[in-house]
């Protein structure tokens, strides 16, 4: 009979220029495929190289790493804006330049979560997901997201976030966008009173309403095959 694994004691902290190699050998051991293109790590990069400032570790990204009580480096999580909101083409139109502009101050994203091949299943990454949610949410973000392989769909629920295929935010005016990733699904969790997930007749997906003022969603609201009506 194998005996049970003890969690470490954790302790999490900011991580800073000082920080770069150790994050990066984290990153590398939890997804060798991504590692072996150097360009993935330059916004981590560009990130730990700034100043720390609010309102997350390095402004509007964050970078936490989680240690035991010696200082030695038990995980890591980055994260910040999400790169969708950036490409994605309805997005482009002149009506939505402010509505996107605040997007970006309400909508968090994980970009990637760590733990030392030695720690794994202990918790590390659940303290990490955790931590972060909460200073999301102390920023004023309303909304934390991730991507996930499929497989993982009861830890993230049992970490009260809602897993699905497609992301559909309601921007407000009857503008409503959807992203899909063809490798991952999406998980996100509302993180303040405004913002919640509503099922919408005709989606299989939820909809994000009231992460912008003036874009909660009606209760008439319905999906008819085409576009969202009211």
């Amino acid at each position: 009979m194998k005996a049970k694994r003890s969690r470490p004691p954790i302790s999490i902290r900011d991580a800073g220029p000082q920080d770069i190699d150790t994050v990066i050998e984290l990153a590398t051991a939890a997804d060798p495929e991504g590692a072996k293109d150097p360009t993935n790590f330059n916004d981590m990069r560009q990130a730990l190289s700034r100043p720390p400032s609010g309102p997350l570790s390095h402004h509007r990204s964050l970078a936490i790493l989680a240690e035991d009580r010696d200082g030695r480096p038990l995980g890591a999580l980055l994260g910040g804006a999400p790169n969708w909101v950036y490409m994605h083409d309805g997005l482009d139109h002149p009506a939505l330049r402010g509505p996107l502009i605040s997007l970006l101050e309400r909508i968090g994203n994980i970009s990637a979560v760590a733990a030392h091949p030695d720690h794994r299943g202990r918790g590390v990454g659940t303290e990490l997901v955790q931590h972060a949610a909460r200073r999301f949410t102390r920023a004023g973000y309303g909304l934390l997201t991730l991507n996930f392989r499929t497989g993982l769909e009861d830890y993230y629920e049992r970490l009260g976030f809602a897993t699905m295929r497609t992301l559909n935010v309601h921007l407000g005016f009857g503008y409503t966008v959807g992203q899909q990733w063809e490798e991952s699904r999406i998980a996100a969790k509302p993180l303040d009173r405004y913002t919640s997930l509503a099922d919408v007749p005709g989606l299989d997906s939820p909809v994000v309403s009231g992460i912008l003022p003036n874009s909660v969603l009606p209760k008439s609201a319905h999906f008819d095959g085409q576009s969202l009506r009211f």
